[in-house]
């Protein structure tokens, strides 16, 4: 599924082949939509109004090759437009050298602007143009390729994805059994591309919403909101810190707020994370007194990152705290009642006020999202819910063989043999168990797994 989106004027047709090889020459492989593109763009008799919809809602963000012939055009800015509705990525690359004056002001306000007309340093790329196969030479300011670059690896588009198995623990089994994934294993997280970029479309819509702000992420027991969260949506959110800074997932448990993943060990660990001195006994007290005692806790932590300076010279909003709370029926139960109460109330008058800029994050069994949303302690503040289905079956295959690439070329390089696969593929279609054999968290040094495996 491509990840970037090329929006650009026709009278740019070489600019744009020239950036989209390129990106694609840069690590961003088949990750780039451009209409021209003969395999990937738009087919012959296909409905490209339609098609360039679907594209730009299916991307997670998208690059404005800004020049004259771009303002100008019609259809140009209605792409614009639909990115800003679809909550998308914005980066604008300005292929002419204009001034600041000269672009729209709903581009230089907080878009991430980039110049690759400007300077001395230029490079001369060529670009074959589909069809006529004439060949353009473009030349791009190689600082401004390599701050775009930059930007989109900031921005968690880094076509090395995440770095795995990670460093402090160079051992870690490439499939958890029964444990849900971390964020250590983003890198390994496969068949949930469509609802991570879904719910990152819809975090980007909130953060620009009045409060109060919170999404519940909606699924059976076993669907995997646990590890979605963990491994899929918080280490994108992490990437993308101009706009976001998650706090450490909170798990109610029996004690949501002095537990052993309550909210005072959470924000003690966002604490030493920035590595700001703060006791858990001062966390705690401030705890205590609710909402006006945590947050200038938060606020502290929001403040710590200092502000980045737009080329329009207005200052980048501060980013905005994401509050995650796991598996919220626990909060629920019978035990523990009265900090999760407690819990609750804090939360509600964080959510209705204007600072800090707060997100709540919530996972909930579907069975169970009645209490949250009748709950008298949440009164007044909407709440926006996003369906997480069970991992559709196609994904499979994706989910078994993905681990096994990223440690292609190492010593614990592990292969699994095609017809084991097709077991556990079609053991999953008769609702079978033998898939756990193969997600038992073992420890591989470079094997070969086969169908005898199964009978382990």
């Amino acid at each position: 599924m491509p990840r970037i989106f090329l929006s650009h004027s026709s009278g740019n047709n070489a600019e744009a082949v020239a950036l989209c090889d390129w990106l694609q020459q840069h690590g961003w492989k088949d990750e780039v939509f451009l209409d021209l593109d003969p395999n990937r763009g738009i087919a012959a008799g296909e409905r490209w109004e339609r098609r360039l919809h679907e594209a730009a809602n299916r991307c997670e963000a998208v690059l404005f090759l800004v020049s004259k012939a771009w303002i100008a055009s019609g259809w140009c800015r209605k792409e614009m437009a639909l990115a800003h509705h679809l909550n998308k990525r914005l980066f604008g690359v300005l292929i002419e050298d204009l001034s600041i004056e000269e672009v729209p002001t709903d581009l230089s306000g907080d878009w991430q602007l980039v110049r690759l007309a400007s300077g001395r340093d230029h490079v001369i790329l060529r670009a074959t143009l589909p069809v006529t196969h004439e060949e353009k030479h473009v030349t791009f300011s190689a600082e401004g390729l390599q701050r775009l670059k930059h930007g989109l690896e900031r921005a968690g588009l880094d076509p090395k994805h995440f770095a795995w198995p990670p460093e402090n623990d160079p051992h870690r089994p490439p499939y958890r059994g029964l444990l849900p994934f971390e964020a250590e294993d983003a890198g390994i997280f496969f068949g949930r591309d469509a609802p991570i970029l879904e719910a990152l479309d819809r975090l980007r819509g909130l953060r620009e919403t009045a409060p109060p702000r919170l999404l519940v992420i909606l699924g059976a027991s076993g669907a995997g909101k646990s590890s979605f969260i963990r491994a899929g949506l918080l280490p994108r959110l992490g990437r993308d810190d101009r706009n976001f800074l998650p706090l450490p997932i909170i798990r109610p448990e029996r004690a949501v707020i002095s537990g052993e993943a309550g909210i005072v060990t959470a924000i003690e660990a966002a604490y030493r994370v920035k590595g700001i001195p703060q006791t858990r006994a001062a966390v705690r007290a401030a705890v205590d007194q609710g909402a006006d005692g945590l947050r200038p806790l938060l606020q502290r932590l929001v403040h710590t990152s200092t502000p980045a300076t737009t080329e329009a010279g207005a200052d980048q909003p501060p980013p905005t705290l994401i509050l995650p709370i796991d598996q919220a029926e626990e909060l629920f139960f019978a035990e523990g009642q009265d900090e999760a109460e407690r819990l609750l109330v804090m939360l509600r008058n964080l959510l209705i006020a204007d600072t800090p800029a707060l997100i709540a994050l919530v996972t909930i069994r579907s069975d169970t999202y009645e209490h949250l949303q009748l709950s008298q302690e949440l009164r007044d503040v909407s709440q926006q819910t996003l369906s997480l289905p069970p991992l559709p079956k196609g994904a499979y295959s994706e989910v078994i063989k993905g681990p096994t690439k990223r440690l292609e070329g190492t010593q614990r390089e592990l292969k699994i043999d095609d017809n084991l696969v097709q077991e556990l593929l079609t053991d999953i279609e008769e609702g079978g168990l033998k898939t756990l054999c193969l997600s038992s968290p073992l420890r591989w040094s470079g094997s070969t797994v086969s169908t005898a495996a199964l009978a382990t």
